[in-house]
């Protein structure tokens, strides 16, 4: 695993992971009813506000809705009188209709074939080939459009129509008009600071009247949003970028039911919601910032009141698992009650493994001092047998019993060195071969120095060995060498003995002792060898060592190799 991803890994299972995440769990459902709460409150208070702005476009517009609603009631109720008169009663009383309200610049009757045949000035022509009129008889019903050059009055008009039905066929239409100016007027400057633009749109999407005039209306409406699109949404509030290049908040309503649609124009600094995104974006974060604060009062709570804690704990125990005594007290500062209890708890246990081991320590160091004591009297003992042996061997007459009991001096010296050995290294439970061998060699020189000086050369590797196999390899040497000594009683000079001892890799030791005398034996003669007694004991020494022996003897050169493992305490 990569050593981010054990990083991660680890930090997931640590306690403060562990307590962000429950508390997150915990918070969760309180932070989505914040959210859902929060947003509910924005968006009404976003509604309240929308439906202010509509209170205000129709409270602005309300002259020209009563304006042009009274318009199309006048133009249906002429509709329904025309059929019943006669040409001139009909352009009289059309005349008298625009005389009696200055609101209207001309009415008339227009036929389904194009021909002004009515009218207030009395004037016949055909229309059929101008726009207007083929606009309201594509329409079919009443309608309201803006004419920039009347055919009659030659003015910039806004053009109301009402159809004319005989039979339930539609004979052409009431055109009445109202000059541009009068809608227009009051379209100027809607508000007192001049934030509000406004523009009349007829069903189409067509600019019946517009703030500071129909010229300049684009510079504030939608640029990339066509008006025929946003007349089919009245009620509806947006942004939008307008002709000028500024994003404004637009919002549509119905100026004359499905007929004339009155657009609002603002700049987002006068909307009261038009930095709603922010506040929503702000308002949702309350919660996450209710999150981040529990979640850190929680990581501090248990930074504070379990981490470190555990964390002085936990570095009490590991110097005290590491062997440090000296001080071992934990002082936990204004910890929880729990762990206030594992503190006395763990020192408590700290004190007790401590004396423990004071004791465990003053009882070692007790057999210490007896089994040295031990093996000292055994040492003096076995020396003072064998100084025994020595003054009984002078009063002996036969040179056999003198060679048995020198024999058994010499073995009993052996115990002794080994003895010695151990007494002088009474804090190990072990025995360097090396040393136990070398002294060995020692004592047996010092033995036969009567017959002559014999070197031995040695080659020690440092091997230890518990008690049950250092006493039989001593004895075994001492054994071997004794046999070795007796092929170079000769006193030469060039006569060399060679003691080698070594360990392999698999704890396989290995003895070797090698005598080369000086001059080969006679021929005929034979090689000297051990004796029944030593045969034997040499035999006994090698089961308890558990190893194996090969011995050569040729030309006078006697060799003895013996193997055997190096067993553990006890086995």
């Amino acid at each position: 695993m990569p050593t981010r991803l054990k990083s991660l890994y680890r930090l997931s299972r640590s306690l403060p992971a562990r307590i962000a995440c429950l508390m997150t769990i915990a918070m969760l459902p309180v932070g989505l009813i914040a959210v859902y709460q929060t947003q509910a409150v924005i968006e009404s208070a976003r509604q309240q506000n929308r439906t202010a702005l509509m209170a205000q476009l129709r409270a602005e517009a309300s002259p020209q809705a009563e304006t042009l609603e009274s318009a199309l009631a006048a133009a249906q109720g002429l509709a329904v009188l025309i059929t019943k008169l006669g040409e001139e009663d009909c352009s009289d009383i059309l005349k008298g209709f625009v005389e009696s309200n200055d609101t209207y610049v001309f009415a008339g009757f227009i036929e389904a074939s194009g021909w002004l045949t009515c009218s207030s000035t009395a004037d016949r022509m055909d229309l059929s080939e101008r726009q207007p009129f083929k606009t309201a008889m594509a329409r079919g019903g009443a309608s309201v459009q803006v004419n920039l050059e009347g055919a009659v009055t030659g003015r910039n008009i806004v053009m109301v129509t009402h159809p004319v039905r005989e039979g339930g066929e539609m004979v052409g239409y009431v055109s009445l008009s109202i000059p541009h100016a009068i809608l227009n007027g009051a379209l100027e400057d809607p508000d007192h600071d001049g934030a509000l633009r406004l523009a009349a749109l007829d069903a189409e999407g067509d600019i019946l009247a517009a703030s500071l005039g129909r010229a300049t209306a684009p510079e504030y409406l939608p640029r990339d949003m066509p008006l025929s699109e946003i007349v089919k949404e009245p009620g509806r509030t947006f942004r939008a970028v307008s002709g000028s290049g500024e994003t404004r908040f637009f919002a549509v309503t119905q100026m004359v039911p499905g007929k004339v649609m009155l657009l609002g124009s603002w700049p987002l600094s006068a909307v009261p919601d038009a930095d709603s995104r922010l506040q929503s974006v702000i308002a949702s974060s309350l919660p996450v910032l209710m999150w981040l604060a529990g979640v850190g009062v929680a990581l501090f709570g248990i930074q504070r009141l379990v981490i470190r804690h555990v964390a002085q704990l936990r570095n009490a125990m590991r110097r005290f698992a590491l062997g440090e005594r000296e001080e071992t007290t934990l002082d936990l500062r204004d910890p929880p009650a729990e762990l206030e209890e594992a503190q006395r708890a763990f020192n408590r246990m700290a004190l007790l493994i401590a004396e423990g081991e004071q004791r465990r320590e003053q009882d070692l160091k007790d057999k210490e001092v007896l089994l040295r004591e031990v093996h000292h009297r055994v040492k003096n003992n076995l020396q003072l047998i064998a100084s025994i042996m020595n003054m009984q061997s002078r009063d002996l007459e036969t040179d056999e019993a003198k060679h048995v009991v020198s024999e058994l001096q010499r073995r009993v010296r052996g115990m002794a060195v080994l003895h010695r050995a151990l007494y002088n290294t009474p804090t190990s439970t072990t025995v360097d071969a090396a040393d136990l061998v070398q002294a060995v060699v020692r004592d047996t020189q010092d033995l036969v120095g009567a017959r002559g000086k014999i070197e031995i050369d040695t080659a020690l590797e440092h091997v230890a060995l518990y008690p049950d196999q250092a006493i039989p390899l001593s004895l075994f040497v001492a054994e071997t060498l004794n046999t070795a000594i007796r092929q170079t009683c000769n006193a030469d000079p060039r006569d060399r003995i060679g003691v080698r001892l070594t360990s392999g890799g698999s704890d396989e030791v290995r003895l070797c002792i090698d005598s080369s005398p000086a001059e080969p034996l006679p021929p005929g003669a034979d090689a000297p060898r051990p004796d029944g007694m030593a045969q034997k004991m040499i035999a006994a020494f090698l089961r308890q060592l558990g190893g194996k022996m090969e011995t050569t003897s040729d030309d006078g050169r006697y060799r003895v190799t013996v193997m055997f493992p190096r067993a553990a305490y006890g086995a």
